[in-house]
């Protein structure tokens, strides 16, 4: 039985920006331990594509980029990143792309990298910061809160920065936002009204990093994507949920890997490894639980797993609304499901169906009778198509 959400209360608004997401073309392979838990036979490492979004308004004629992948070298990476990246159950990283080239070569009139009033860091990893000094000085950086205190001033002045100090050189501003100035809450998350005009809110969305934050786009009067950035890593940490319990049957629309998955498809197939399922529960309880929760395992990436938690529970009252599209950075059906940049922008996402057949997707990933769903979309550390050695 279905529990209604509660109300978001999103102010009304007729203002919208046009959003494209964008492959940033960076393929991440970690142990799932790192970000979720419990670990389940056959998925212990977790492919992590990763997507950004191009945020235009056009009334005011201003560009945002809502996060910027990795820089395509990353090996140049602050010592301390690096040795993160090296050390800590990163098992497959291959970048192709800076984000700044994919846009700049695309000849779009509107995505103009050069044009970037701002971009947004959903936090300060390393495949969300990518390299912002390939974008104009007058690009601006926009951080969540305590950002400044925890990470400024970056490498070299501070050893152990995950950042450049060069990033902040050059006059390039730096924007610290502040929810409590504004006294906004959509659903029950403080809000910053970006542009003033309703089209795209800052989400606080604490949890993984100091300063997490994420976005929400009108992308028309009544409908919005939700950019998570980070808040989760899967979708599997947000759904099912008691608001949209998992069908018996999977909707014919759902984007299935067949003939690996049969189509009717039963969702005992993925019930059967669920955690409520498998520790004495009943059926009912794993359809209607999420199979994860933020890892608290010593090799975490997760800084305060019970904050990221009371996020990703708000996460679920977003993800319930039909009127929402929630987008997480790393999740496979956005590559599968939506028409990405240049192809097509996401403002029809509802009237194209890509709620329905991206909402269930995450089961490709997951086993069945203990047996991986997908390959792992890197094969090691890669540095120009060889295999990275230090």
């Amino acid at each position: 039985m279905m529990t209604a959400p509660p109300p978001l209360n999103i102010p009304p608004s007729s203002a919208v920006c046009q959003l494209w997401a964008v492959d940033a073309t960076c393929e991440i392979v970690v142990s799932t331990t790192s970000l979720m838990q419990p670990e389940i036979k056959g998925h212990e490492k977790l492919n992590l594509p990763t997507f950004v979004f191009y945020i235009y308004n056009s009334r005011l004629d201003k560009r945002v980029l809502f996060d910027n992948g990795s820089r395509k070298d990353w090996w140049n990476l602050p010592p301390a990143v690096l040795h993160g990246v090296t050390s800590k159950g990163v098992l497959g990283l291959d970048v192709k792309n800076d984000v700044f080239d994919i846009l700049k070569d695309s000849k779009n009139e509107v995505v103009n990298a050069n044009k970037v009033d701002a971009v947004v860091w959903s936090h300060f990893h390393y495949d969300h910061t990518g390299n912002i000094q390939r974008f104009p000085a007058s690009t601006k950086i926009i951080v969540g809160p305590g950002f400044t205190k925890e990470f400024l001033p970056g490498y070299p002045v501070r050893q152990d920065s995950p950042l450049h100090q060069s990033d902040f050189e050059g006059g390039r501003e730096l924007v610290e936002i502040d929810f409590k100035a504004s006294g906004l809450k959509i659903g029950q998350y403080d809000a910053h009204d970006y542009f003033g005009d309703g089209s795209f809110y800052i989400l606080n969305t604490p949890g993984h990093t100091v300063g997490h934050i994420s976005g929400l786009v009108r992308t028309t009067p009544g409908t919005f994507v939700f950019l998570g950035g980070d808040i989760s890593h899967f979708p599997g940490m947000y759904r099912p949920t008691k608001y949209v319990p998992m069908p018996s049957t999977l909707p014919v629309e759902t984007k299935l890997d067949t003939p690996r998955l049969p189509v009717p498809c039963p969702c005992s197939l993925f019930t059967s490894c669920h955690p409520k399922n498998t520790s004495g529960g009943r059926e009912e309880e794993a359809r209607s639980s999420t199979f994860y929760e933020p890892s608290q395992d010593a090799s975490s990436w997760y800084d305060d797993p019970a904050e990221a938690l009371r996020s990703v529970e708000v996460l679920k009252e977003f993800d319930a609304n039909e009127n929402v599209f929630v987008a997480i950075s790393h999740d496979p059906a956005l590559r599968e499901v939506v028409d990405l940049f240049p192809h097509g922008q996401m403002n029809d996402w509802k009237a194209k169906g890509w709620a329905q057949q991206s909402h269930w997707h995450f089961v490709n990933e997951l086993p069945v009778d203990g047996q991986p769903g997908r390959d792992l979309i890197a094969r090691g550390l890669m540095k120009d198509g060889e295999i990275y050695s230090a």
